[in-house]
């Protein structure tokens, strides 16, 4: 019994000198109070649903880099967030990431923390995700959109007789699912055309985010999950609902491009195989691909309709330049081709300030300081601290945004005729900053092509071929939990049909009907 009493006090001991440790390894950085000492500030933050605006608050209050765990700061300073993500940099990934992978038994590219295994997987998948080896890429993506519109004016269209509501949020994740899974599998799950969520996917993720960011404040705890015990109860491909019929999807999908009669398809799925994944990485990777490229874009589309249509002004200027771009001759139908969309200055700066307003992802993808320490602000840290990213701070930042950071204002992307080169500098580092929310260096995110050409294509088609309202007033237009990701709902919209001859340019609309 003495024995046990000894080694409980020379544990308790070491303990209590780590802590001290790291508490005067980090004293100089501020922070909420006993964030220094404990995780569990970090932990009530993270489960809360708004740890996107207490991120902003800390380091409105603490500085642009503070301290919310004993060994663990938060940053919205742009330079640093480069520094660490860096192609050279000696920063790594932390043991957050390992709270990120998704199937049970196999890492993906985003739970990977080896270095070297990341660094491959990015060489053999980047040419899937831009496109090149996936010719069908954009007709795949207009294909829903065409049917994201079918089910509105199917379903969901208002007129001065009725009143049929729709949840933006559930029918973006509806159009983003499909989008994904048709674009990897070559074969959409079909959510647009049943209107249904037949997965229960949405009730899932709303169970699943809280435990990730739970393992991310406590990731020595993931060793828990690889016991049988606990194992049992994770998602399985024999599932009928939730992420474990996705899995089941994705292996069905992927076992097809295997063996004597396999599928052979130029799509994203069909690219990564021919650059040397395996099929156990297949399986791994479109679940990632399914869940998180979903629910970015997805977060990314709802919050920029919703602020253009509730915008006045900016609605109408976008309306104008659309319409304008119809009757030159400048916008293709049915569906506006990606090239010509990035050639609309107004729908780019709209499209700039959603993401800027609403930074799709809020998790804390911290990096490790690297073992001989850094300097931070002057103030050296110790080798191991790990730092998260402040996106919503970030893009909230006054000193670059201007007074109004919290005001959609898509005019602050545009230069007037008499600008000044400090403007343009101005301007430069404003884009420098948005265009992080997709990550930075040899961790900027691969789905980049695919979800601006989402954005671009769908944002606007959807005002030219619909006059929106807030269908629950102005005073509440949501209700919004931020777990790493956003989960919206209530997003209540009203939808009018517009005249087709705006929809399709007037000269146009005359030679289609005839």
């Amino acid at each position: 019994m003495h024995f046990f009493t000894f080694i409980f006090i020379v544990a308790a001991f070491l303990l209590t000198l780590k802590s001290i440790k790291q508490y005067v390894g980090l004293r100089r950085f501020r922070g909420p109070r006993g964030a220094g000492w404990s995780r569990l500030w970090m932990l009530r933050v993270l489960t809360s649903g708004r740890m996107h605006k207490y991120f902003g608050e800390v380091n409105e209050e603490y500085g642009s880099t503070a301290r919310i765990a004993p060994s663990t700061l938060l940053t919205k300073d742009v330079s640093l967030i480069r520094r660490m993500s860096a192609v050279r940099s000696p920063y790594t990934r932390s043991k957050v990431y390992e709270a990120l992978r998704l199937h049970p038994e196999r890492d993906n590219i985003v739970s990977y923390r080896d270095e070297a295994i990341h660094g491959q997987l990015r060489t053999k998948m980047s040419p899937g995700y831009s496109g090149k080896d996936n010719p069908n890429l954009e007709m795949e993506i207009e294909e829903q959109i065409l049917n994201l519109i079918a089910l509105i004016e199917r379903s969901y269209t208002s007129d001065s007789e009725r009143y049929n509501p729709v949840d933006l949020a559930r029918i973006m994740t509806f159009f983003t699912l499909d989008v994904i899974s048709g674009i990897a599998f070559g074969r959409p799950f079909g959510f647009l055309t049943d209107n249904s969520d037949p997965f229960g996917y949405l009730q899932n993720l709303r169970m699943m985010l809280p435990a990730i960011m739970f393992f991310s404040v406590y990731p020595e705890l993931l060793g828990i999950l690889r016991l049988p015990a606990v194992q049992y109860f994770f998602p399985k491909a024999s599932d009928a609902t939730g992420v474990g019929k996705v899995m089941g999807w994705a292996k069905e999908s992927v076992a097809a491009r295997f063996g004597p009669n396999k599928i052979e398809q130029k799509d994203m799925l069909g690219s990564f195989l021919a650059h040397g994944l395996t099929q156990e990485e297949l399986e791994s990777e479109t679940l990632t691909q399914i869940t998180a490229g979903s629910d970015s874009t997805s977060t990314a589309l709802r919050l920029a309709l919703m602020h253009i249509f509730t915008h006045q002004g900016p609605c109408s200027k976008l309306l104008e330049e659309l319409t304008n771009g119809l009757k030159d001759g400048k916008i293709s139908r049915p569906i506006i081709r990606d090239s010509e969309a990035r050639e609309l200055p107004y729908l780019q700066a709209c499209i700039k300030e959603s993401l800027r307003l609403y930074p799709p992802v809020t998790g804390m993808l911290s990096k490790n300081v690297p073992p001989e320490g850094d300097t931070i602000d002057g103030i050296f840290v110790p080798g191991g601290t790990s730092i998260a990213w402040n996106s919503w701070g970030m893009c909230h930042e006054k000193s670059l945004y201007g007074d109004d950071p919290y005001v959609f204002r898509p005019e602050r992307w545009l230069l007037h005729d008499k600008a000044s080169p400090d403007d343009e500098a101005r301007l430069q580092a404003m884009n420098d900053t948005v265009w992080m929310v997709f990550g930075y260096g040899r961790f900027g995110c691969l789905g980049r092509p695919v979800a601006m050409m989402e954005l671009n294509k769908t944002i606007a088609e959807f005002v030219l071929r619909f006059d929106c309202r807030a269908g629950g007033g102005l005073e509440k237009m949501w209700d919004e939990e931020s777990f790493g990701f956003f989960l919206h709902r209530n997003m209540w919209m009203r939808i009018e049909k517009r005249d087709d001859k705006l929809v399709w340019g007037k000269d146009k609309f005359h030679a289609q009907v005839e």
